[in-house]
């Protein structure tokens, strides 16, 4: 599960408003924590890919683009799924009251 961290770390930058369900979710659902993956692992090869800059690989650059915003919608879809928790103790837990 380590190795998932990262990418449910993104996830949670990507939909703020719905971190603390995040985790529960990616711990709960095999589908969820799939697509957290394989979104992270795209953000990876993007960035290799845009560092790398080289021309041939614009076409892939795109590719990857578009898998992202497939990725996010799938990940938006997954997450309107599950209740938005409006209890504000879970909400604030650990936050400095």
């Amino acid at each position: 599960m380590s190795s998932i961290v990262p990418h449910i770390a993104r996830i949670r930058r990507l939909f703020p408003e719905r971190a603390e369900e995040i985790p529960r979710l990616a711990l709960s659902s095999d589908a969820f924590r799939t697509i957290c993956e394989d979104y992270g692992m795209a953000l990876e090869a993007l960035k290799g890919l845009e560092i790398r800059n080289h021309p041939m690989d614009l076409e892939r650059i795109l590719e990857y683009r578009a898998l992202i915003r497939d990725l996010e919608r799938e990940l938006r879809e997954e997450l309107s799924r599950i209740p938005f928790s409006t209890d504000t103790n879970v909400r604030n837990e650990g936050k400095p009251a």
